[in-house]
């Protein structure tokens, strides 16, 4: 195991002044292979080790960086629920094989890497297509070579396309991705074309910590942590260990950023998102939108009347929805409340004013 040097221990310092001053770590003493590192911390001040423990864990666990396959692309294949001729697994489960492929990178990048999937059978034997065959470029490598993608049995089969490889962080399911390689510089095929994957980019597939009580001044009132990392091996644990504490250390320097406003919920959107936003808002079911708003038994008589879309619905004046479907002065003043609430208004055509917007666009 590679391990760091601590020949040169120096005394613990203290954060503050006068009498049970907090006690400040030597340091990190650690040891590592590919695949697994064992780091201790020492002295902390009684909690601090479970404090800092949970932290560390949770960030490397969620939120260090690698590379992972974003999204694929398969000749002939428009969804994701298809079979592809002459090969065994179906493309979920591909999908899934291909989610299990782990990336050693020489450095981050911030472009996505295509790579070609181009596999024809090679006769009537069975052909295992593993993830060692797929031709990476420089710079990039697979670590579990071994790790299954697809099986063609038939003479005539193929498995062609492409797979599309990111560097990020922590974990992003498939629609996120397609947001984020949307606004990228990629070139990619149609949404239509593309399956996009759920990403672990994380390496992390464990972390572990002890607290144990550490002799400080003759005295066992202090504590040690030790943290045992394993990683998939795309990543060295070392690595992630101290991306975390960066990335801990830049989450805290910010706090100390003094706010002249409190923080308020604002959604920020691009002119584009913004109609899309809204668009999707006026296509979705009265009830979807509105179940957290108002009564089960309201909702439900809204969709009785016939009104199905929260756009449909705010066509109508509170007086309308009185006069032609009878509803209470009692549920149009909730269902008014609720519509306000959300950020809208009755008796506005808004779908009315998206084509207005877009024919000026």
């Amino acid at each position: 195991m590679a391990q760091n040097d601590t020949s040169k221990r120096r005394q613990p310092e203290r954060y503050g002044t006068g009498m049970n001053t907090v006690v400040l770590p030597y340091g990190v003493y650690y040891e590592e292979n590919d695949t697994y590192g064992k780091f201790e911390i020492g002295p902390l001040s009684k909690s601090y080790g479970i404090t800092v423990g949970n932290l560390l864990r949770r960030i490397m666990l969620t939120s260090t960086s690698g590379a992972a396959i974003v999204a694929a692309r398969f000749k002939g294949i428009k969804h994701e629920f298809a079979g592809i001729p002459g090969i065994v697994e179906d493309v979920p489960t591909i999908v899934l094989n291909l989610k299990k492929v782990r990336f050693k990178v020489a450095r981050p990048f911030q472009n996505i890497i295509e790579i070609k999937l181009k596999f024809v059978s090679k006769g009537d034997e069975p052909y295992e297509v593993k993830a060692g065959d797929l031709e990476t470029p420089l710079g990039i490598e697979v670590v579990n070579k071994d790790q299954h993608i697809a099986t063609l049995v038939a003479k005539d089969a193929e498995l062609i396309g492409e797979i599309y490889v990111a560097y990020g962080h922590g974990y992003m399911v498939g629609d996120d991705v397609y947001e984020d390689l949307k606004r990228s510089k990629a070139k990619l095929p149609e949404k239509a074309d593309v399956i996009f994957i759920d990403a672990m980019f994380s390496p992390v597939q464990k972390v572990n910590f002890v607290v144990e009580d550490f002799l400080f001044g003759g005295k066992f009132d202090k504590e040690k942590l030790t943290l045992e990392v394993w990683t998939d091996g795309s990543r060295k644990p070392s690595e992630v260990f101290f991306e975390s504490l960066e990335i801990a250390e830049s989450l805290l320097r910010e706090v100390h950023n003094v706010l002249k406003e409190p923080i308020k919920p604002v959604r920020i959107l691009l002119p584009d998102e913004e109609l899309e936003f809204m668009r999707r808002r006026l296509a979705n079911p009265v009830s979807a939108i509105l179940k957290s708003e108002l009564p089960t038994k309201l909702v439900r008589a809204i969709e009785r009347a016939g009104i199905t879309t929260f756009g449909e619905l705010l066509k109508y004046t509170p007086e309308s929805l009185r006069e032609e479907y009878g509803f209470s002065e009692e549920d149009v003043a909730l269902i008014e409340e609720a519509v306000e609430r959300l950020g809208f208004e009755m008796g506005r055509d808004y779908w009315k004013e998206l084509e207005e917007v877009s024919h000026e666009a």
